[in-house]
């Protein structure tokens, strides 16, 4: 199981999960009519809006959304918060997943900033918020004219949240995450729509304004967007690539050394290749890293050097198409943050207690 950001995608499958779960489950305290008109008003383009105003998560197991949840401003105060749509599917329940959905939304950003957060509970759900650290709001026992309990808890903003930040400051850092997070490879149909001269610009200026090791600047781009020689780029590799794409930047390294004769070639390219799929991405196209099937043993990326006439002293590693696709790019399945990231002593592998002592004599 794994849990991630909603996507546009994600609208249909959380909305169904919803009201299979409302009339599942919450059936024992609530009227049929009451949950009806709940599940109206949490159809897909209803999700879809709310995702809009908040930061809304899927759980995920074999590619199945089974939960949900989100977070957003309470009222929009900026030190009080408040949960939503929290949901875990009935054939899932009982086995940890809303546990570990409060868990990350208590981590996201509008909850590390919050002094307060609140969640109107449905009567289902009580006994689980209680067991959460929730507590009624007040100390008011009991239901509200919309037959929910107002809890709430209290917080420590952390100290990250306490740094003087504009709101144009933090709505960036948000679209940065939603960028990163929502980019994904794609190796599908492209539209035949062109791409603008000007977007390819901005992709190669994107890709160059990458780290350097010691800004020996090894990479170097070539975007090829003429039909005829793309038709002829394209045409030698094998297996078939990309065969639809409108255009494509070919990325190509030369070997110089630096620091102590070592050469940052291949950090310098990786860098430079991460930050146009970002820019490819951010613009409204998609595209995929190819590289490995390039540079293999049987080195196509030497005949595509050959029809473009490159120099030489440099080696094509890696050709990225951009285009329109002609469907959303899918999502693929990542390992839970705990299972790759760690903190200090938290980390699985080796111990460190042996680290904290030498550091602690430095």
């Amino acid at each position: 199981m794994m849990i991630r950001r909603f996507e546009t995608a994600d609208g249909r499958a959380v909305s169904d999960l919803i009201a299979h779960t409302l009339r599942t489950t919450n059936s024992k305290d609530y009227t049929e009519e009451y949950l009806e008109n709940d599940i109206r008003h949490l159809q897909p383009g209803d999700i879809l809006r709310r995702a809009e105003s908040q930061h809304f998560y899927v759980a995920e197991e074999d590619g199945r959304i089974i939960g949900c949840g989100s977070i957003g401003p309470y009222w929009g105060k900026e030190d009080e918060s408040s949960l939503f749509t929290i949901f875990v599917h009935p054939d899932f329940q009982r086995r940890g997943i809303g546990k570990s959905i409060i868990e990350v939304l208590e981590q996201d950003e509008y909850a590390l900033r919050a002094r307060r957060i609140e969640i109107p509970a449905s009567i289902t759900g009580l006994p689980f918020y209680l067991k959460m650290g929730y507590t009624y709001k007040g100390g008011k026992a009991e239901v509200d004219e919309e037959q929910l309990y107002r809890l709430e808890k209290f917080r420590e903003p952390s100290p990250a949240s306490r740094i003087s930040q504009t709101d144009e400051q933090r709505q960036v850092v948000r679209e940065m995450m939603d960028l990163i997070l929502s980019r994904h490879s794609f190796r599908g149909t492209y539209t035949p729509e062109k791409v603008p001269q000007e977007d390819l610009r901005a992709i190669l200026e994107a890709g160059l304004a990458a780290p350097s090791g010691c800004n020996k600047q090894t990479t170097s781009l070539v975007a090829v967007d003429d039909p005829i020689l793309l038709r002829k780029v394209l045409s030698v590799i094998d297996p078939p690539i990309a065969q639809t794409a409108p255009a494509a930047i070919c990325v190509l390294t030369r070997r110089i050394n630096a620091y102590r004769d070592r050469c940052y070639a291949v950090q310098d390219y990786s860098a430079a290749i991460e930050n146009m799929l970002l820019m490819i991405h951010a613009m409204g196209y998609a595209s995929c890293w190819y590289e490995g099937h390039l540079t293999d043993v049987d080195r196509i990326g030497d005949k595509i050097a050959k029809v473009l006439q490159v120099p030489e002293e440099y080696e094509l590693v890696c050709l990225l198409p951009v285009g329109i696709p002609e469907e959303a790019p899918k999502a693929p399945r990542k390992q839970p943050f705990e299972v790759r990231a760690w903190f200090n002593d938290e980390v699985p592998c080796f111990d460190v207690s042996s680290l904290k002592q030498s550091c602690s004599k430095s």
